[in-house]
């Protein structure tokens, strides 16, 4: 009785594992993949019938043997992930270190089992990479979950905060446990963070997403209220999600650097060639993040403002000459 009541999966899960538009299947193919995958006879005008029923009853877009002559396909609805929305989620978790190996591989197999055979071919000797830099945090994606409740609920929460400290060995240590009133969760250098405010001040700051542990949901309402403007304006104006105060620079680059500073500062950036070489570029931003960037980058930026990020990158390299 459950297999008969099941056919009509049979078919379509058939359909989605073995056909796509270079590889349609007659009835008799989906009829071999059927015994094959399920040890079920399916006669082959049952076959055809179901294929209608998830036609016309159910919406799948199935191409038929009645359009093109070859044989039965699926396409992916528009409420699935297409073999390369698939192929993009599945490398971004490759290469996202914020979350566990073993949490990585699980995703990476649910990827897979939404593909097509032919499209699981491509990846048979696909490994993960940045095994050696992952986190080993397990509540990471939990963490997610938990973390977007409060921000829907305006809701405060408490969590463990953790570093690595190098004392005999290096050490993944706990550092403190936090309050604050989270606001968004965002992702950027392969990274989750979270933008929140503590309890003892009112200006936006961020957490990484991996060094945080044993997060609880409290009663308590969020405390202070920032609108999405300031919190975007926050985000953008944080190089390497550095907190703290933003002020206005000025910098003069090479041109080899445009299209990393729109990455990292956004369109809204005040630019000005200044000839075939290089660029003028003004924007609000945290010094502290900012003068990173700049010592990464001291052969093709020159700081024009503030005057005190002036004298301080000067001082950095005449110290290091």
């Amino acid at each position: 009785m459950y297999e008969k009541s099941g056919t009509i999966l049979y078919v379509l899960n058939v359909l989605k594992k073995y056909s796509n538009e270079k590889h349609p299947l007659s009835s008799k193919k989906i009829q071999y993949y059927i015994e094959k995958d399920y040890q079920v006879y399916v006669e082959s005008r049952t076959i055809r019938r179901y294929i209608q029923l998830l036609i016309y009853k159910f919406h799948y877009d199935i191409e038929t043997y009645e359009i093109n002559h070859k044989g039965y396909f699926i396409r992916r609805s528009l409420h699935e992930f297409n073999n390369g929305e698939l192929s993009a989620i599945l490398n971004t978790f490759n290469y996202s270190n914020f979350i566990p190996l073993k949490k990585a591989t699980q995703i990476m197999e649910k990827c897979l089992d939404q593909m097509d055979i032919y499209e699981q071919e491509k990846y048979k000797n696909y490994t993960l990479s940045m095994k050696n830099t992952r986190t080993n945090n397990s509540e990471t994606i939990k963490n997610i979950e938990k973390i977007n409740e409060a921000i829907f609920n305006q809701k405060k929460i408490t969590f463990a905060y953790y570093k690595y400290e190098l004392k005999e060995q290096l050490e993944y240590t706990f550092l403190k446990n936090i309050k604050i009133t989270p606001y968004k969760l965002i992702y950027a250098l392969q990274k989750f963070y979270v933008i929140g405010t503590d309890e003892n001040n009112k200006s936006l700051f961020s957490y990484r997403l991996d060094r945080m542990q044993n997060i609880v949901l409290l009663k308590e309402m969020a405390s202070h209220k920032f609108d999405e403007n300031e919190i975007d304006f926050f985000i953008k104006s944080n190089v390497n999600m550095l907190s703290g105060d933003m002020e206005k620079v000025e910098i003069v680059c090479d041109l080899t650097l445009l299209d990393n500073v729109i990455e990292l500062y956004g369109k809204e950036v005040k630019l000005k060639k200044i000839d075939d070489n290089t660029f003028y570029a003004s924007f609000y931003t945290t010094i502290k993040g900012f003068r990173y960037w700049c010592l990464r980058n001291i052969e093709t930026v020159k700081v024009l403002s503030p005057k005190s990020l002036v004298k301080d990158i000067k001082k950095v390299i005449e110290d290091h000459c």
